[in-house]
Formats: C-alpha cells, structure tokens, sequence
C-alpha cells in the first residue's frame, strides 16, 4: 500500500522537514555570502520556472489554490471553502512527498484573515503562504561524512612502496592496485568499499539555511570560511561575485557555478530528483483504489481488498457531497503537478576533501576513467609538488546539488541519445568497459576510438 506509506511518511516528516525560515516574502533571487579572509563574495541564484521567475510562478500557484477551492467562483473563500486549502506546512510538505497530505489541516478563516467576519481574498492567501515561508526556495545544508577515514583509506592502498607518500607513478597504477577492493565487482570502488558498512552521503542536507543564518564551510567547524543566506538582495554586488543559474521545465537545467576561494572548491550540478516519479506512483494508486472506506473483514478477506482512497475525499470534494467524482479527482491532482513542479531544494554539502576531488560525478564510487585520471585531477587542483601529492593543498570541497524533492544520491545523471549505451552502461558511471559491452570484441574495438578499453557517449554518438 504505497499511499499508506507516502501518507505515514508525510506524518512523521511534519516535525522533520526543512523549517519556514523567515516570514517575510521570498525575493526573487536567492543570494548567498560566502565571509572569510578578504571581501565577501556572494553567490546569486536565479530561478525560473518554465519560464517564469520563481516567484512570479508561485504567486500563480497560490492563485491556482485559490481557485480549485473557490468553488462558486465569488473570488472570495468562505469557512466552507478554506477546508479545501492545503495548509502552509502541508504546502511545504509537498517537497518530500509529491502531494500536499492532509496534515495541520486549515480550520478557520481566522487562521489566515485577522477578522473571522471577513472572507479571504487572492492576496490573504498569498500572504498567508509567505509568512508560513511556503513557495520558498528550500536550501538545506549538511557535512559530507567520512572525510579524513576515506582519505586514509585511499592513501593506504594507494602508498604501495608505503614511504607515507602519494606519487605519480604509484597513482599511475591505482586503476590495477585498487580493483582488489572493487567486492561487488561494478567497475566501482564505492565508499562501501574503502570504509567498510560506511553510508554516503548519509542523510540529506537537512539543516535548514535560513535568511541571516551562518553556516561554517570548513570542515573542522571554525568559521574562518562561512555561508550566509541574505535577507534580501544587495543593491550593490561585490568584486567576487557569482551566478548560479538554474531553469524548470520538463527537467531541471542549471549553468555551472563558477566559484571558488584558495581554500574551498565549489563544485556544482542539477539531478532530477524523485518527485516526479512519486507523482506518477500516487495518480496509478489513486486510480486503482477503492473509493469506499475500509470496512471490518475478515483477515483472508482483507488483504485482498484494493486499498482505498477515502483519504483524498476531503482534499478534493469540491461539490461537497461527500463523494469524488473522476472531474474532482483530475482537478486535485492537476493542483497538486503544478505544485511539486515548483519544488526546489538546494543541497550544500561541505567538508569533503581527497575522494570528492577525485569522484568527479559524485557517484560515490570512483570509476576506471576517475581512478586513470587521479594524478591529472590532483595536479590541475594544485595538490602535487614534483612527482608527489601534497595532501595539505587538497582544498575543502562544497557540493551544492539542485532537485525536486530530497534526493536519493547525488551522482550527476550521465545519460546519452544512444538507447544502446544507456542500457549497456549498467553501473552509471558514464563509460561501457569491455565487461559490459554486450557485442563481439571486434565491435568495441571498432567502437573504441582512442583504444582506452572504454566506449565514451561522444564515441557512442560518433558510431551512428
């Protein structure tokens, strides 16, 4: 019973999600200031939804509640009327569950109207959802696990003449000397795999960055480097300053951050995020379900009873007679699309260090072309002397990650126009290795242009 569960989920996540933050209005574009040694820098955040600023689609979104539940089309809603408003915490809810779920459930008008003798209008319920902080950019913020125990862990096996040195020949060979940790045999070696039970990147960046709030980037908790979220945008922008430009529309698109200090390097990327496949899960639930209550049966009985939908009678009634029609129910979940779709969280995850460098997907495992790649990434991140590592320049390394809803992992999707090399590409690390390759050894010698045993998605393309 999925919606049963999305239903439990959504409860037990009321005490747990991101919090509202401030209560002012949400400004158009989101500005981060990163404060440590010299200036400022900030970091802007434009986003558009279809096409629309952020806000400007959400003050759309608000309205489009408005309307599913302003049922004789007065333009005002009554006592009656609010019960068919989502909640602002429900509203926010949305994020980890792909639905508004009946929590806090509106039960006055008094709740938003300061005079319960009045109706509520298009601009109270606006304003009701701002002050609650629904229709926010969401920014959560979390420090990536393991940091210093899976640097020791590649230096000890990598350190095969152990003189308690990285260098370039010995990281010449890692793709050899390491595929003894590769256990599940995925052409991976995950982090599993150098710690051993360790989980990455664990949680999701659950602590809410709020307007004003500081966070620290270094990863021993000093504040020598910190983020901070502005209230509102400067009117005069600093030397450093940076665009973090992301884009909705049938997926997410965003333009690389170009941002770095001598201590911290920001890397930055979208991934879809589950939403939309959960939205998909819920409409073949509801479709499927009983309309009818659960009744007492017998136990044989039971179980192979469709499991029932009376949950969403009082969400989308609109009529009032107590029973969903087929109109009422593609009414509720039309709202419903239109309001995940705006559903965006930033994930900034800091402390990483050596692996994060050298994961440069963030996949958590690193691949073949990763491991070949070590010295040549080491060297253009300015961490080598010589022939050696110097692992003291390894700077901290800040993921920021977009998505809807909270995601599952953080591995940039590689995906490509060839349907042979997705499904051949079996452990997602955006390569086929001759394991993998599922044609005759002629074939990917062929396919195989620069003879690197691997099939890379533009050798792909260049094949057809």
């Amino acid at each position: 019973m999925k919606t049963v569960l999305i239903l439990i989920f959504a409860l037990w996540s009321a005490g747990n999600e991101l919090q509202a933050g401030q209560t002012q209005p949400e400004q158009a574009t989101t500005v981060l200031e990163v404060q440590g040694a010299g200036h400022p820098q900030t970091i802007e955040i434009p986003v558009t939804i279809d096409g629309q600023p952020f806000d400007v689609y959400w003050s759309g979104t608000f309205d489009a509640i408005f309307d599913f539940a302003d049922t004789n089309q007065d333009g005002v809603l009554s006592e009656t009327e609010i019960k068919l408003v989502p909640s602002a915490r429900a509203v926010r809810l949305s994020l980890g569950n792909a639905f508004t779920p009946p929590v806090a459930a509106i039960t006055s008008l008094s709740e938003i109207v300061k005079d319960s003798s009045q109706k509520c209008t298009k601009t109270q319920l606006r304003n009701y959802y701002l002050r609650h902080g629904a229709g926010q950019l969401q920014i959560g913020t979390g420090t990536l696990p393991h940091t210093s125990a899976l640097t020791q862990a590649l230096v000890q096996a990598l350190d095969t003449d152990q003189d308690h040195q990285l260098s370039e020949v010995e990281l010449q060979r890692a793709e050899t000397v390491l595929r003894k940790l590769d256990t599940n045999d995925d052409e991976l070696i995950g982090v599993g795999e150098l710690i051993p039970n360790a989980t990455y990147p664990g949680s999701w960046a659950a602590h809410a960055l709020t307007a004003e709030q500081e966070v620290s980037l270094t990863p021993t908790g000093k504040s020598d480097l910190t983020l901070k979220r502005q209230n509102s945008q400067a009117e005069v922008k600093p030397e450093n300053h940076s665009a973090w430009q992301l884009s909705v529309t049938d997926h997410i698109s965003d333009q690389p951050l170009n941002f770095t200090t001598p201590k911290i390097r920001f890397e930055s990327w979208s991934i879809p995020g589950p939403l939309n496949e959960l939205f998909s899960q819920l409409r073949e639930e509801i479709a499927n379900a009983d309309p009818d209550p659960p009744q007492a049966e017998p136990e044989q009985r039971s179980r192979n009873r469709r499991p029932s939908r009376a949950w969403l009678t009082p969400l989308g009634d609109r009529s009032g007679n107590g029973v969903l029609s087929q109109d009422e129910i593609d009414q509720w979940l039309q709202l419903q699309q239109r309001l995940i779709h705006g559903q965006l969280l930033i994930s900034i995850y800091s402390g990483g260090g050596l692996f994060e460098l050298l994961d440069t997907n963030h996949d958590a495992g690193l691949s073949i072309r990763e491991l070949r790649n070590i010295w040549q990434n080491l060297k253009a991140a300015g961490c080598t002397t010589g022939s050696h590592v110097n692992l003291q320049q390894v700077p901290h390394v800040v993921l920021f990650v977009v998505s809807q809803g909270y995601p599952n992992q953080l591995g940039k999707t590689t995906t490509s126009d060839v349907e042979w090399f997705n499904l051949m590409d079996r452990n997602r690390d955006g390569d086929i290795s001759r394991r993998e390759f599922t044609g005759p050894p002629a074939a990917f010698d062929r396919l195989d242009q620069d003879h690197d045993s691997l099939i890379s998605p533009l050798e792909a393309v260049k094949s057809n």
